[in-house]
């Protein structure tokens, strides 16, 4: 093992006995229904998506933290102007608020200095409309609806009912800024907490597994024994593709499937001058492409070597695969960090393209240098993987593992086989075996 592989080690989690695995070029694991082939891609996918983008998560996590503040905003604004009837100010407040929220690639401090102003400047707006009504009048405003909002807000074991609103509103100020300092805090620290709670949403499951850990550079940089996530050099992105019939829709439940639809919709410089037309002239006789405009009919379209137009939400499966390949390397989010995790990408492809899509595999790993992580049960794809890869003088990444069951009929370990694959055939002859027995 080089220095410069990735080695993933995984134990006692969910079908996974025990697994060790190289990622330093094209990386395939076979084995049958259960064995656990998913359950590390979505391992290695959050994993690299926390690690890459931690500060993006926990900035996401506090805008949702101060959902409450922004409503708390919107209501004191309002009932404001009930009584002051000052519309250019209520406007002026509300335009900041909603500048504030658009406005997320400001630095958080910036962030957090606006917030505070806006409270600020909310409570001097609904101070200045008390100070207007008459006496008699002051028990129409919602007092005690504001003062118990604010109660939630700030969590306040010490609620007084006769705090003035200045006080309350510093304790608005004074929660707010101990969320920001939270955010702050795990920006620096990067606890591992945060891949923990992905697993525990992605897997339904509060078990986590026994042991695991990343090491880089002959180094241990993630381990669950660890309390913090250092930053990988070699993988900087991963894109995780599960099934190509996921482009196009929007907000489910599986969270890789909505950013991988973000991905392909996004616009960048291709650092690819040459896969991409393989796909185009080869493969799919087309050109694939997102859309943005108002005035565009589909957010992707097909476009036929003939000059014909499709949604390619209504293409064949097999398009919308290449599709997808082509898409990331179009807009340049494939580079030589990226770890691209396929699940089954022999699924909905006729053999002739499963052999074009491994193909794909071995030269983007070649020419573009990504990683591959390819979970498959199919001869075709991963002797098309071995043989290609071979004829391209392409071995050196190139790491075969097996799912054999541990003596149980639910756990099983994952065999290192480097570039042997005999052993992976010979399990696929168990369905064979199975033609004789039902078919005889």
């Amino acid at each position: 093992m080089t220095d410069q592989q990735i080695r993933v080690r995984t134990e006692g989690f969910r079908a996974i006995k025990q697994s060790d695995i190289i990622i330093d070029g094209i990386t395939v694991v076979a084995g049958e229904n259960g064995c656990g082939k998913s359950t590390l891609s979505k391992l290695l996918y959050y994993l690299f998506k926390t690690t890459s983008g931690y500060n993006d998560l926990v900035a996401d996590s506090l805008r949702y933290k101060l959902r409450n503040v922004d409503r708390f905003l919107d209501i004191v604004q309002h009932e404001t102007f009930q009584i002051e009837k000052d519309r250019t100010k209520r406007d002026e407040l509300r335009k900041e608020l909603f500048e504030a929220k658009r406005n997320s690639e400001n630095s958080l401090e910036d962030q957090m200095s606006k917030l505070i102003s806006i409270i600020q400047k909310s409570c001097d707006f609904y101070s200045n409309g008390l100070k207007n009504l008459k006496e008699s009048d002051r028990n129409l405003l919602s007092f005690n609806r504001l003062k118990n909002i604010i109660h939630d807000i700030v969590n306040d074991k010490d609620y007084n009912s006769e705090d003035t609103i200045q006080v309350l509103f510093e304790k608005v100020i004074y929660a707010v800024e101990g969320l920001y300092k939270e955010a702050f805090g795990k920006m620096q620290s990067r606890p591992i907490s945060l891949f923990n709670e992905a697993l525990r949403d992605v897997f339904n499951d509060d078990k986590l597994p026994d042991l695991f850990e990343v090491i880089e550079f002959s180094q241990q940089i993630i381990s669950t024994n660890k309390t913090s996530l250092a930053i990988p050099y070699s993988i900087q992105t991963a894109i995780y593709v599960d099934t190509p019939m996921m482009i196009g829709e929007e907000f489910t439940e599986n969270q890789h499937w909505d950013d991988l639809n973000e991905l392909l919709k996004k616009r960048g410089k291709s650092f690819d001058k040459k896969v991409s037309k393989t796909i185009s002239k080869e493969i799919i006789s087309g050109e694939v492409s997102s859309e943005d405009t108002a005035l565009s009919t589909f957010d992707f379209t097909f476009k036929r070597s003939d000059g014909a137009i499709f949604n390619l939400l209504d293409c064949a499966t097999g398009v919308k695969s290449f599709a997808i390949l082509q898409l990331l390397l179009k807009n340049g989010s494939i580079t030589d960090k990226t770890l691209l995790i396929i699940d089954e990408p022999e699924s909905h492809l006729h053999p002739q393209w499963i052999i074009e899509y491994a193909r794909m595999i071995v030269i983007m790993n070649k020419e573009l240098g990504v990683k591959f992580f390819i979970a498959s049960h199919n001869p075709d794809m991963v002797s098309a993987i071995r043989y290609i890869s071979e004829k391209e003088n392409n071995c050196k990444g190139l790491n075969f593992y097996l799912a054999e069951n541990a003596n149980n009929e639910f756990v099983f370990n994952y065999k290192h086989l480097r570039t042997e694959i005999d052993p992976i055939f010979a399990s696929f002859n168990i369905a064979l075996e199975r033609i004789n027995q039902y078919g005889s």
